[in-house]
């Protein structure tokens, strides 16, 4: 009897010593990826691919096959060097370990992509596969309905906010990608002084389940407003301008690095995004914005109304989404309204009247409530825009968010205008054709 129970523990102890050890082999090759991948900027030949991962990570490996399964690649990233996968003046700053600790935010750009091309994505850090349900679509070369979500304001101050439930409802509408446009993150008074803060709050915000699910689901790009610049009465004289634009970049990518990051001082985070017969302007309403009491107070600069003016000058798309922080049409009824900036809102409608440009549809956010203003011209087609509030209300389950989609035959093409409220429910909807929107 006493053998019995003496071989008996003897088992027990060996079971249990092998849990033991498999457990620490289960915590060794535990996956290193924290949040992510999350797809951005996507043209005919290129993507660009986020990830937040440990600082211990030493490769990533990104291995793409197309739906036919005859061009297959592999791409491998050496985190170990960061020119080898991000080469940027900024990015060199931020690798140290005091202001990352042990989560790291990674830009990839994949590339010698093909157009029309569906792709299946896997993504491995350190040969551990983390990733194998993604899936890259480069632009098709025929025309076809385009659908994009937009939304703003999502304000997540603390762990036990509810403010991104109505991400859920998201999921559940029909999207090609997404846009954001601004106050996606909020920095408060203590986090709007250091770099290393407004990475904590990035990383924060992304770690969260429902944020970082869905972020996975579709392609994002991004434009800033008050709170993710700085503070709500932050303009051009905010003294860590820079700092907020490297944190920018590191979690909303955009663009290829090579168009992107060699400009960012003249233009800040302006973008023109394209995708079939869509172009998307994200204007940067914080970075060049000067106060109302100057002699002749800026809310673009020069530098960025001129590039926007010869970028939109040389687009052919149906319709030219502007995206902005700050209402375009609306006079007096919101925050500093771009009309209260005189001389530059008359050079703006003066430009995009003499280059007599077609299908221009402004969307802002700067409101507490859904509208479509129109605003007629002398002989010209009468300008829309589409204003409504944000995702989270004060970081509670409430809010809106909107939908574009763009549909029909060349040149007939459909432009509808839609808003969810937080169930997913519609709650506005308005079409406009091209024809009415053309000279």
């Amino acid at each position: 009897m006493n053998r019995y129970l003496l071989l008996l523990a003897s088992a027990l102890l060996l079971n249990i010593a092998s849990s033991f050890a498999q457990n620490e082999i289960v915590d060794e090759q535990a996956p290193k990826l924290i949040a992510g991948p999350m797809l951005s900027y996507i043209d005919d030949y290129h993507a660009q691919m986020w990830l937040l991962v440990s600082s211990d990570t030493k490769e990533i490996t990104i291995k793409l096959e197309n739906f036919d399964e005859d061009r297959n690649q592999e791409l491998v990233f050496d985190l170990t060097d960061p020119k080898s996968y991000n080469n940027s003046a900024w990015y060199d700053f931020h690798i140290s370990d005091y202001n990352n600790g042990s989560e790291i935010p990674i830009v990839l750009t994949l590339e010698e992509l093909i157009p029309d091309t569906e792709y299946n994505v896997e993504v491995y850090l350190d040969s551990v596969l983390v990733e194998e349900e993604m899936d890259i679509y480069t632009p098709r070369n025929y025309l076809a309905d385009t659908y994009f979500l937009l939304g703003h304001n999502l304000n997540l101050s603390n762990e036990d906010d509810d403010g991104d439930a109505i991400l859920d409802a998201m999921a559940e509408v029909e999207s090609d990608f997404m846009v954001w446009m601004g106050n996606n993150v909020f920095f408060n008074d203590n986090e709007a002084d250091s770099f290393k803060k407004m990475l904590e709050k990035y990383k924060s915000v992304r770690k969260r389940d429902k944020v970082n699910d869905f972020m996975k689901l579709m392609p994002h790009i991004a434009t800033w407003n008050d709170m993710d610049f700085g503070l709500n009465t932050s303009d051009n004289r905010f003294a860590l301008k820079d700092s907020t634009l490297m944190a920018f970049n590191m979690f909303w990518p955009n663009a290829p690095k090579k168009t992107y990051n060699y400009s960012f001082r003249d233009f800040g985070v302006y973008k023109r995004y394209d995708y079939e017969d869509v172009e998307i302007f994200m204007l940067d309403n914080r970075m060049f914005k000067s106060a109302l009491n100057d002699d002749k107070p800026q809310l673009l600069g020069p530098n960025q109304m001129n590039r926007f003016i010869n970028e939109i000058m040389g687009s052919d798309a149906a319709f030219k989404f502007i995206i902005s922080g700050n209402s375009i049409l609306s006079e007096g009824e919101d925050d500093e309204p771009f009309t209260d900036y005189t001389e530059e809102h008359a050079e703006l409608m003066r430009r995009l009247h003499l280059s007599r440009i077609d299908g221009v549809v402004f969307i802002t956010s700067d409101t507490n409530d859904i509208d479509l203003l129109k605003e007629e011209r002398d002989n010209a087609y009468p300008l829309y825009e589409l204003k409504f509030p944000g995702l989270s209300i004060d970081g509670l389950f409430g809010g809106n968010f909107a939908r574009v989609k763009v549909e029909g035959d060349y040149r007939k093409r459909i432009c509808t205008l839609q808003v969810y409220d937080e169930l997913g429910e519609e709650v506005f909807k308005k079409k406009i054709h091209q024809t009415e929107v053309s000279y």
